[in-house]
């Protein structure tokens, strides 16, 4: 019989959860958001994270851009990587949506080539989890030339997990049959994100995530395991 998975839990939530706060933080631009998820995981599993979302959410206007937001990640400076604009306020969210099926294929096969040529030998950036090269190859293939274009960061004080952070993609949400919510990174979300910012700015998404039910956490002295 397979052993069971332990799930490890920091401060009464998986730590699927404070990943997925990484993801959702950096997407909306929430530094607080960061800041706090930095206290609880490595640096890391929160460079890996952030590095993805370089490719998945900031996606560089050039190559210095993506050296500057990376070496951002490695120094901890989340207020300025917070402030760099998204595709989805640049206008490059349904070219980034359109290429989905495209990307999955050839991000596998084309994905190390295009670090090994293209990234690394540019940029201090050596290295990238392949579960976001499909994104990598979107970026690659679109190469965006709008560098420097920012956004406000979110000042919002950390009270608690919001509930839209507890998707599909984490522990919690998979046993209450959650999918896609506010912030998730499923394709056709990032494509609404990107339609709503276009025409209205950030302000209608960071309205609903104030909004959202927030989970308090419960401190503990040492990371737990179910």
């Amino acid at each position: 019989m397979k052993a069971q998975k332990k799930i490890k839990f920091i401060d009464g939530f998986s730590e699927s959860v404070w990943k997925s706060l990484v993801v959702k933080s950096l997407r909306i631009g929430w530094v607080d958001g960061l800041n706090q998820a930095s206290y609880r995981l490595s640096k890391s599993t929160m460079q890996s994270l952030l590095t993805a979302g370089i490719f998945e959410d900031l996606f560089p206007g050039s190559l210095n851009e993506l050296n500057v937001e990376y070496n951002e990640i490695k120094n901890g400076e989340y207020f300025e990587l917070c402030k760099h604009q998204t595709h989805h306020g640049r206008n490059y969210s349904n070219a980034f949506c359109d290429m989905e099926s495209e990307a999955v294929k050839e991000g596998r096969s084309k994905g190390y080539g295009i670090m090994i040529n293209y990234v690394a030998p540019n940029t201090d950036l050596k290295w990238l989890n392949p579960r976001v090269n499909n994104c990598l190859y979107t970026w690659y293939k679109i190469k965006p030339t709008d560098e420097g274009k920012t956004r406000n960061v979110l000042e919002l004080d950390f009270k608690g997990i919001p509930d839209c952070v507890i998707d599909g993609h984490t522990y919690e949400g998979k046993q209450l049959g959650r999918s896609c919510l506010l912030l998730s990174g499923h394709y056709e979300n990032h494509r609404k994100i990107g339609e709503i910012v276009m025409k209205n700015g950030w302000n209608p998404i960071i309205e609903e995530f104030k909004k959202q039910p927030i989970h308090e956490i419960k401190k503990t002295t040492q990371i737990e395991l179910f």
